[in-house]
């Protein structure tokens, strides 16, 4: 067996760190914007859960004269979170890497081809997480015509009032937690027709540009964000033919309320627990890490990408899930 290489295990921090501009633009991706990230440095362990109830209840009472105030409490439950690691890699042939005139290079295909890979899984498990009906405290479906309770009339039907439907569930959650929600995520075809909307039309006509942007979205329906998942992936197998399609389903939306930053006492619909702690001083802020090692019997370096966290839904009475908001 040969002696280890100085590159045997060497964790590369600089491709570690430079890889997000090598794949499909970063704003393409939604999951590591809609909710924020917990750093943890153990792969499962426990988080408090707050008693919703407890915090909004008028228990304060008049203190009779010589008498003690009355005395309350809660008790604090806790649920958990799970790391999942997940890992890919390639191999680069002695001959292949000789081969190469500038300005190819092999190190970056490599990188580009993992990292990308990785980008879309993270997507489509924050997808199949927050972006499904059954998850959420509220499920609603557009239909197009005579929409019922748990209905609204999809957007792009004569009649339709986008502004009202996002303002009602707005309302709601409100009412139930004491958050307002805070970001709306649109799902391309959701965006598109609310783009062009009449009654969205004539909130905006005289506005200084006159152009339908995120912020005058976010402005007219009263949110601090607007997002749009816009990253695609194949979804055949190798060597049939190509089958791409947007990860998240384009005829949707989620109405949510996402905490700036981790926060202990207070909700957010869902967090990243991203396991930095997987290769101490070297992962990314996401659990990312690149490392190249070589391997003498193939007579190739290899590079693998491996990355630990889990996309969990907190609190699902924190959000509104919108499913067929339009035709088509």
């Amino acid at each position: 067996m040969p002696n280890p290489t100085p590159r045997d295990l060497h964790v590369d921090t600089y491709l570690t760190n430079m890889s997000v501009g090598y794949v499909q633009k970063s704003e393409k991706f939604f999951a590591d914007k809609l909710f924020p990230t917990v750093k943890v440095t153990k792969q499962t362990d426990l988080y408090p859960v707050w008693p919703k109830g407890a915090f909004f209840r008028d228990q304060v009472r008049a203190r009779p004269l010589g008498g003690a105030v009355p005395i309350v409490g809660f008790d604090v439950g806790s649920a958990s979170y799970l790391c999942t690691e997940y890992g890919l890699g390639t191999m680069i042939d002695d001959r292949t890497r000789n081969n190469a005139d500038k300005p190819l290079d092999p190190d970056k295909a490599s990188m580009r081809l993992l990292v990308g890979q990785h980008m879309i899984k993270r997507d489509r498990l924050a997808a199949t997480t927050y972006l499904k009906a059954g998850v959420w405290g509220t499920d609603v479906v557009g239909v197009n015509a005579s929409p019922d309770d748990d209905e609204f009339l999809q957007f792009d039907q004569s009649g339709s009032d986008p502004i009202g439907v996002i303002a009602r569930y707005k309302d709601m959650v409100a009412e139930q937690t004491g958050y307002e929600p805070n970001t709306l995520t649109l799902g391309r075809a959701t965006k598109r027709v609310l783009k062009e909307h009449p009654a969205i039309q004539d909130k905006i006509k005289y506005t200084q540009k006159g152009i339908i942007t995120d912020e005058l979205l976010a402005a007219l329906f009263e949110v601090e964000r607007i997002l749009t998942p816009s990253a695609i992936y194949n979804t055949a197998k190798e060597g049939a033919t190509d089958n791409m399609q947007f990860i998240v389903d384009s005829k949707c939306m989620l109405l949510s309320y996402a905490a700036k930053e981790p926060a202990m006492e207070e909700p957010s619909g869902g967090y990243t627990f991203a396991w930095t702690g997987l290769l101490p001083g070297a992962t990314a802020d996401w659990g990312g890490v690149i490392e190249r090692g070589r391997g003498e019997r193939n007579h190739s370096d290899y590079i693998e990408a491996r990355a630990a966290y889990d996309i969990k839904l907190v609190c699902p009475d924190v959000g509104v899930f919108f499913a067929n908001t339009v035709s088509k």
